[in-house]
């Protein structure tokens, strides 16, 4: 969920957006058995995975499609005279087309990844594909993230892992942003909750006893969640309508610098205004070092900022293109699933290793934030550009206003109090109780 400022630095934005490159085919049918276990910490540094085992799932895959996804490392770009993102090829996306473009380090990633599209896919998720060149999945990949040198994006397995087997073949490592924004006095928190007030996303960590097995069912929505953000990076770079503009000469970054992203077009438009949530941001999502203005503001002071803002997530602040992102995200959720966000800014417990749920008190918090009517302005702008479609009039009024989240309770209690019994979506009745069971850290925006 991050995108690169710069090249070779990596600026991961909730997803990794920027982080772009190019390279040569593949297809050695050996993979990883398991990941290593002796440190390994040369797999991953610093959010950059070495994708050292990948292979194309499918052959029927374009020949250079593993080079290319592993071209940013090298800091070099995929050359339009050897592959081109999937819609240049193709007016409607399929599942098999996708499919094409898969690069993993192990098969079970893609065969996960495929079950769970069958529950999600829909044409204007899998039309997103479009800017795509390549879906790499491998073992080492934390966190997330898409690249504009390759066209391509690259995702964290733990989405996907189905049971022990596959989790255990997962390189372990904490997101390297785990620490930014300690000694803050307060955490950004986000969940999507449904009509009944349900967690919608089930957690991505392996617990034995309680949580040992995952369907796709369960899968698909944290999957859908992601996947929105990285495509709106891809489509923010490469438009639907630029695509019949690429050459065969050159680089896909090159070609990217003579399209007008999406979010040059917001920023211009509709900008945020709050510098000091900008940086907020760069401290929490950045790794930039505090002020003591920064280090002093309370939990219910930043949602005062953030309250008159149009923005859908603080991550929003990071840089333009999570903007977009957190924005399209939002909206695939609600189209989806009826799904939207709560927010939350929260005390910081002073022994967190230790910390339950309700000992992150929310200073200020908002459930359904997208349908903030500045919010909502700002996501109809992005839709209109990256899907193609007026959504303003057709989806925003499926769903109740924005309410704020009760303040001086805990993140968990707060969840309690909003619930309704008397709404449910039929998604929330399949639920079974042990979609309660996670990590607090998973809630946390810097780990998203």
């Amino acid at each position: 969920m991050a995108v690169f400022k710069s090249v070779p630095k990596l600026v991961f934005l909730a997803s990794c957006s920027l982080f772009l490159g190019c390279g040569g085919g593949g297809g050695s049918n050996e993979r990883p058995q398991n990941t290593p276990d002796d440190g390994g910490s040369s797999v991953n540094v610093n959010g950059v995975p070495s994708l050292n085992s990948l292979s194309a799932f499918s052959t029927n895959s374009p020949p250079n499609l593993v080079s290319c996804s592993k071209a940013f490392l090298n800091d070099e770009s995929c050359s339009l005279s050897e592959i081109k993102p999937l819609g240049v090829s193709t007016s409607s996306v399929s599942l098999s087309d996708i499919e094409s473009r898969l690069v993993v380090s192990h098969d079970w990633m893609a065969q996960s990844f495929l079950e769970a599209m069958e529950d999600i896919s829909s044409p204007d998720l899998n039309n997103l594909f479009k800017s795509v060149n390549a879906i790499v999945i491998s073992y080492d990949i934390r966190p997330s993230f898409y690249h504009s040198f390759t066209a391509s994006m690259y995702i964290d397995p733990r989405y996907l892992w189905r049971n022990k087997d596959e989790w255990d073949s997962i390189f372990k490592q904490d997101d390297f942003r785990s620490d930014y924004g300690d000694g803050l006095r307060f955490d950004a928190f986000r969940r999507y909750v449904d009509w009944n007030g349900d967690y919608v996303t089930w957690s991505n960590t392996f617990r034995t006893n309680t949580y040992e097995s995952r369907s796709s069912y369960q899968i698909a929505p944290g999957l859908l969640r992601l996947l929105a953000h990285e495509l709106a990076h891809a489509n923010d770079y490469l438009p639907h309508d630029s695509l019949s503009s690429l050459g065969d000469s050159g680089t896909i970054r090159e070609a990217m610098n003579d399209i007008t992203p999406v979010h040059q077009e917001l920023e211009s438009s509709i900008p945020l205004t709050d510098d000091t949530l900008r940086e907020i941001a760069d401290v929490m999502f950045g790794g930039a070092n505090a002020s003591e203005f920064i280090r002093s503001i309370e939990p219910s002071y930043a949602g005062v900022f953030f309250n008159y803002d149009g923005a859908e997530d603080l991550y929003s602040y990071y840089t333009p293109q999570e903007d977009v992102a957190m924005l399209l995200e939002s909206l695939m959720m609600l189209k989806r699933y009826y799904a939207v966000s709560d927010v939350a800014f929260v005390s910081v417990p002073e022994d967190r290793d230790n910390a339950s749920c309700d000992d992150y008190v929310i200073g200020w918090g908002q459930r359904a934030r997208l349908a903030d009517r500045y919010v909502e302005q700002r996501a109809a702008f992005v839709a209109e550009r990256i899907l193609g479609t007026d959504v303003s009039n057709n989806l925003f009024p499926l769903y109740a206003d924005a309410t704020p989240l009760p303040t001086d309770v805990g993140w968990c209690a707060a969840m309690d109090s909003l619930r309704s019994y008397e709404r449910a979506s039929s998604y929330s009745l399949k639920k079974e109780a042990s979609n309660t069971n996670r990590d607090i850290e998973e809630d946390r925006l810097v780990n998203w």
